[in-house]
């Protein structure tokens, strides 16, 4: 029976990232705990949105808190991922998360001020509010739902690439259906244009991952 080796590099700078994250969410579940304890619940129960989404403040230090969480998640998502199909001998990984959550921070932040530019020039900036409200809120606990995973990928099993695959799938039926949510939520003014809609769905939801991937890809 032969021995699998397994990579190891220091990973010290994952842990301060994970207690990192930790600190940033005790704070946000102690600094606002009832909107946290609406939070929690948003797959169960459209409280959250209901409250909030009245008068949604997209750059609430609450938002902004999950939100960090969500870059560091997401980051070591797939960082994970280009180590498992990638290049497992990293040279300098810490350099890598940094390009790759720095990547997916500005992608984030660049699509929401082109959709705020593109609500400001149809005059749809409240109704473009509550829509980013509504989908930073749901991917926000998508990340963090991610985050005990990427702990367990780095600390107590090493993946393999169909698990990864399977854990990506599942975290794109969930945007998938935190999506069809929104969109049944607002399917009315849809209705109204959808011309406009679909234009939207391609040019703004659609064309960015894609470049996305491209650009995670060659790093």
């Amino acid at each position: 029976m032969e021995a699998l080796e397994r990579n190891m590099f220091s990973q010290d700078w994952i842990t301060l990232l994970l207690v990192g994250a930790l600190i940033l969410l005790v704070t946000a579940r102690y600094a606002f705990s009832q909107q946290f304890s609406h939070f929690i619940m948003l797959f169960a129960t459209d409280k959250y949105l209901v409250l909030k989404g009245k008068d949604p403040k997209i750059f609430h230090p609450f938002n902004l808190l999950l939100f960090t969480i969500n870059v560091i998640s997401v980051g070591l998502f797939i960082f994970i991922f280009y180590r498992t199909l990638g290049t497992p001998e990293i040279e300098r990984p810490k350099i890598l998360f940094t390009r790759i959550a720095t990547a997916y921070a500005a992608f984030v932040l660049l699509k929401f001020s082109l959709e705020k530019i593109l609500a400001n020039i149809l005059s749809i900036d409240k109704k473009m509010d509550h829509y980013l409200f509504f989908k930073l809120s749901y991917r926000n606990f998508i990340a963090l739902l991610l985050l005990p995973f990427c702990v367990a990928f780095i600390y107590i099993w090493e993946p393999t690439s169909r698990v990864l695959y399977i854990s990506l799938g599942i975290i794109l039926l969930m945007n998938f259906v935190s999506l069809l949510s929104v969109y049944q939520k607002n399917h009315q003014y849809i209705l109204n244009y959808w011309f406009y809609f679909i234009l939207y769905l391609c040019a703004l939801e659609i064309g960015p991952y894609f470049i996305l991937y491209k650009l995670v890809t060659r790093l």
